[in-house]
């Protein structure tokens, strides 16, 4: 599905905006005129910061600097990335406050003590980055009647879409951009039927929408379940049935995402999926994409400049390491504003060659709006309100991840994820399976830990569905029903918005959400804990869950396991860790019959000790 969406975004989104010219005076709105009279503010730094939270950079730099500057309660968890060489510091406070568009204000000290400097957004900057937001919506909501009306007309005059799969760049405004989208993929036309402006403000404010496939029309629910024009994708079989779709918001990808679940003699059942982007901006001509015209930004001999002792670029670098590529090479000031769980991070096979190569590896999905003045690049987060929705903070992220010595999930941390919204469950979870993939390819036994937390928070299937349903309930209950106890759902459905939506026939024994009005329905847990040796390496490649891992038998030693194994000296730059391994078996059922068992099994790893 993955590529039926891409090719959908392919088709509609070819628009080019511009960015500042490299002498604009950007940083002027983000001095404090305080800045002009404080002289300690005219010290050259040289500082660094990759991906950190506000909060820790501005201690680090106080503490450098002697000026104490600080992030407010609302900003200090977002992350900033930064690489200055001799740079005043004044510029550099000007800098941060632009990258995020945030101000500074002077916060008077005891009697004879120089003021400290607390960044923080001012009210009218708050409703700036909502209005955006708002703005895009409301034209999303605008032209969308319009793109399916001009579908419509559009496969009455015989096109297919097939057409439109080779042409990259159509002409024609957002609703043509949206119609050939609808035209091409009849799924999309169909759904998008039920968007109405209302339904279109649910889903943006953080609600799923479920619609049984019996409230569709049959012309309808066989585009529901159609292939799109022109691909040779394997899509649903001939004799799919349309059981629920379902719409939800992506702020990470500022898409709107459909889910088709269907029923089929041959396969039993299966979904199939696509979306659509929202507008980047409220203009109706210029707003499904944009891109940077790299020479507005630097000259053509800032673009050429590479590292000269460099043989072969490095491998699988994150957006914050590519932003300090970018200023070491480019020997400008990097000033930006992160996002890891709403960044679309690309870990390619090089990270570039020069400058250009570099810039256009950094800005291939659209994360930054780049902005120049003098000899400092500041990197400016696009859709910053959508971004901001998904983030979690990084001492939250680290806590729910290490325990003391150990790595890994424990049941305390998932039921605090479990309170986050769903904008930022799914995030973390898109960021967990970056970092799973990231660490997998490479063999590493910490894929297993991010593989566990991407499915339990973004993934599908009846594990997860029963989890989630788990991790709904009230904290006592959840306390019963882990300690074995068989919970009553039906106790809670009148009171609760529990996740039941998605279990339903075919993916689940019975449609738990009919089945609690008429019997009783009852989930519990039963929990074993295994102790065990691993090996650092995975023992198939790449990692991505525990079963990848070579573990101990029970009681096994570290000598006899080691010996099983058969770990050579080509393989001992890898080492021999400490592991636990929690088992989770749910299980419902109705009356005093059990329909249906899942296991989760959540890992955590010890320091490693190394292999003798």
């Amino acid at each position: 599905m993955k590529a039926v969406l891409w090719l959908f975004c392919a088709i509609v989104l070819p628009v080019c905006t511009t960015v500042c010219a490299p002498r604009e005076k950007v940083l002027q709105p983000y001095r404090l005129p305080e800045f002009a009279a404080d002289a300690r503010l005219r010290q050259q730094v040289n500082f660094t910061a990759l991906g950190i939270p506000l909060s820790d950079a501005l201690r680090n730099l106080s503490e450098q600097t002697g000026v104490t500057v600080r992030a407010g309660k609302g900003v200090a968890q977002w992350r900033v990335v930064i690489r200055v060489q001799e740079l005043p510091l004044t510029d550099l406070l000007a800098s941060i406050a632009c990258a995020f568009d945030l101000s500074w204000r002077a916060v008077a000290g005891k009697e004879g003590e120089p003021p400290t400097y607390e960044l923080y957004q001012l009210p009218a900057q708050a409703r700036r980055e909502r209005s955006e937001f708002d703005e895009r919506v409301q034209l999303l909501q605008r032209v969308l009647p319009e793109a399916l009306a001009e579908a419509q007309r559009r496969v009455e005059r015989g096109e297919t879409g097939a057409e439109l799969v080779t042409v990259a760049k159509p002409e024609g405004d957002i609703v043509s951009h949206y119609a050939s989208g609808f035209v091409s993929l009849p799924k999309m036309r169909a759904a998008a039927s039920v968007l109405t402006p209302e339904a279109i403000q649910r889903l943006v404010s953080g609600e799923d929408l479920y619609i049984p496939g019996d409230a569709f029309t049959p012309e309808q629910q066989k585009m529901l379940v159609s292939p799109m024009a022109g691909v040779t994708i394997a899509g649903p079989p001939e004799d799919a049935q349309v059981v629920q779709v379902r719409w939800h918001y992506e702020p990470a990808d500022s898409e709107m995402k459909l889910t088709v679940g269907y029923r089929s003699s041959t396969v039993g059942g299966g979904v199939s999926g696509t979306g659509f982007p929202l507008p980047v901006s409220a203009d109706r001509r210029h707003g499904l994409r944009q891109t940077v015209d790299l020479r507005r930004l630097l000259s053509a001999e800032e673009l050429r400049r590479a590292l000269p002792d460099e043989t072969s670029p490095p491998k699988h670098l994150t957006i914050a390491e590519l932003l300090h590529r970018l200023s070491v090479m480019s020997s400008l000031n990097v000033v930006a504003e992160h996002y890891p769980l709403s960044f679309q991070t690309f870990y390619p096979s090089g990270a570039g060659r020069n400058v250009q190569e570099v810039l256009e590896i950094l800005l291939r999905y659209d994360p930054y709006q780049p902005l120049r003045e003098g000899d400092i690049l500041i990197f400016r987060a696009t859709r910053q309100h959508e971004r901001r929705l998904c983030d979690v903070p990084e001492d939250s992220i680290r806590r729910w991840l290490n325990a003391g010595d150990w790595f890994g999930l424990r049941v305390q941390s998932l039921q605090e994820i479990a309170r986050l919204s769903l904008f930022q469950q799914r995030a973390l979870g898109r960021w967990a399976r970056s970092e799973a993939d990231r660490l997998g390819r490479e063999g590493d036994y910490r894929a297993a830990v991010y593989g566990t937390l991407a499915t339990l928070t973004s993934a599908e299937g009846t594990a997860i569905a029963m989890w989630r349903l788990l991790m709904a309930l009230p904290p006592a209950a959840q306390l019963r029903a882990l300690s074995g106890q068989p919970v009553l759902i039906n106790d809670f459905a009148p009171l609760l918005q529990l996740p039941m939506q998605d279990m339903i026939r075919p993916f689940f024994p019975i449609n738990v959400a009919e089945a609690v009005h008429s019997q009783p329905v009852w989930l519990k847990a039963q929990r074993t804990v295994s102790q065990h040796w691993t090996f650092s390496k995975g023992r198939i490649s790449p990692v991505d869950d525990v079963d990848d891992l070579w573990l101990s038998l029970p009681g096994e030693s570290l000598t006899a396991f080691r010996s099983r194994i058969g770990v050579q000296p080509s393989r001992l730059d890898g080492e021999f860790v400490r592991a636990e391994v929690e088992t989770i078996t749910l299980v419902m059922g109705t009356d005093s019959e059990a329909i249906v068992d899942a296991d989760v099994r959540l890992a955590r790893f010890k320091r490693p000790a190394r292999a003798q």
